[in-house]
């Protein structure tokens, strides 16, 4: 193995390693991380020249995954509606890293370049919120905030039904556009 691909697999065991970890224990230590990875700590820290590098660097992997599981959406939706219906279904399976963006408020301290991505990133759910509302018309007090936040409640009800129940990405997904579908058609 070359000394490029053994790079990328350390990088690749260190990322995996780092997000279980982070995700059990916001304060895991680079050691631990190493050892679960099952690499030296001097090649964690080769890699990483701290814990901000790495939190930054699992971030922008989650990310990652994330656009991977979602890029067709925007030509695959016939409508908002549909759009929706699709990013639970491709983004459902990802509990981990969904788990780690969610949390990444407790990161964002350690670094500004964290609160930027947080921020497009609650950006671009809006504008499908915005265009939802568009097209659904819901009930006027669901603001596009509320929905916002209630979309990341579904997510989260989808991710503990998976690690908890046993439930299948799919049948989270399902369940959580049942809820969000019947919320924002529903008239007062």
């Amino acid at each position: 193995m070359n000394v490029d691909a053994r790079i990328k697999k350390s990088t690749e065991s260190i990322l995996r390693a780092g997000l279980a970890l982070l995700n059990e224990n916001k304060d895991a230590k680079l050691t631990d991380v190493a050892s679960q990875a099952g690499v030296g700590r001097a090649t964690l820290y080769r890699l990483f020249k701290n814990k901000e590098d790495l939190v930054t660097a699992i971030t922008h992997h989650c990310l990652d995954e994330y656009d991977r599981a979602t890029e067709s959406i925007e030509r695959e939706a016939t409508s908002a509606m549909h759009a929706m219906e699709l990013l639970f279904q491709y983004a459902m399976p990802l509990t981990q890293e969904y788990k780690f963006l969610s949390d990444l408020e407790h990161f964002i301290e350690i670094n500004p370049e964290l609160k930027q991505i947080d921020a497009e990133h609650k950006a671009e759910m809006l504008e499908l919120i915005d265009e939802i509302r568009k097209e659904v018309k819901p009930d006027q007090k669901l603001s596009s905030a509320w929905l916002n936040h209630y979309v990341d409640g579904l997510f989260y009800a989808g991710w503990l039904q998976q690690t908890e129940e046993g439930v299948s990405s799919q049948q989270a997904a399902e369940l959580a556009y049942f809820c969000f579908e019947k919320t924002v058609s529903a008239k007062a």
